[in-house]
């Protein structure tokens, strides 16, 4: 997999840690954020190839920030969700993301998706 410059949006230190510990592991340049304000920030100024976007957020839903980064932006968007209904999964595609994945979650996966997208 070709290093990648990936961004990281989420509130939990524990899982921001876990996810940007496994990705440097593999070569990619990892940014973190963790809230939907600094996310925002991070993205303008980062320039990502991939965020990964909780949604959860403490000032906002992570949705809010899919939307705004749609109005500007095309970077390809996994979201880490504990919300598992498939009608919030099927918003969350319509309004840009470009895949999911439920927590709990395995780092095997996350790399794969990430490689895919």
């Amino acid at each position: 997999m070709t290093p990648a410059t990936l961004l990281v949006i989420e509130d939990d230190a524990a899982i921001r840690r876990f996810v940007r510990l496994a990705l440097e592991e593999q070569g990619h340049r990892v940014h973190e954020a963790d809230t939907l304000a600094r996310g925002l920030v991070e993205a303008g100024a980062r320039q990502p190839d991939l965020l990964i976007l909780d949604l959860g957020l403490p000032d906002g839903d992570g949705i809010e920030l899919l939307h705004a980064l749609r109005l500007q932006d095309k970077t390809p968007v996994l979201v880490l969700t504990a919300r598992d209904q498939e009608e919030e999964k099927i918003r969350l595609l319509e309004a840009g993301a470009n895949d999911y994945l439920s927590k709990p979650f395995g780092i095997r996966e996350l790399i794969v998706r990430i490689k895919v997208l």
